[in-house]
């Protein structure tokens, strides 16, 4: 009787949360005067376009590296989405001690992200620009650490995203 009622408690917990989450993205896309004017000045006025697309244009994603610092082969999933459609799904076989850069096959242009990697058909984990206060470019590393366990690491000034900074040949210093 008691996992009867643990199963009935978890259903009605999750349409709850259903119900909460879809009520907060409609009324954050209601309030949100810059998704309704990014639409408008699309549609006819260019103005005042510069400031809106900079603070809705999202983040540039650069290079996704992924690393296995263990002494043991790994399995990495890497899943790339912008704005909500899956633009990448690799699987990486590592090595001990092996490495791979991801081939560039989402977006060039800044935009929502999100990336969720797995190592070895655990459990996933979802890292999104937000996690590094939104920066305007972000290179990912996910790294297999000595222990066998994932972690997701950030880098804004090398790769794609030191292209707009200094020369592309000042990386030698």
């Amino acid at each position: 009787m008691s996992d009867l009622s643990r199963r009935r408690l978890l259903a009605a917990t999750g349409t709850v949360c259903t119900g909460a989450v879809a009520g907060c993205t409609g009324s954050g896309d209601e309030t949100d005067g810059t998704d309704g004017s990014e639409n408008d000045e699309s549609a006819g006025d260019g103005g005042t376009d510069g400031s809106a697309t900079a603070d809705t244009a999202g983040t540039l994603l650069g290079d996704i590296t992924v690393d296995n610092l263990d002494s043991t082969a790994h399995t990495v999933d890497v899943i790339v989405e912008f704005d909500r459609t899956i633009e990448a799904w690799a699987t990486e076989n590592l090595a001990a001690g092996g490495g791979a850069t991801l081939e560039r096959n989402w977006p060039s242009e800044p935009g929502q992200f999100r990336v969720t990697v797995r190592l070895d058909q655990g459990e996933p984990v979802e890292v999104t620009p937000a996690d590094w206060n939104d920066p305007s470019c972000l290179n990912l590393f996910v790294r297999v650490d000595r222990n066998g366990e994932l972690t997701v690491l950030s880098d804004t000034s090398s790769g794609p995203c030191s292209a707009g900074d200094a020369s592309d040949g000042d990386t030698d210093t």
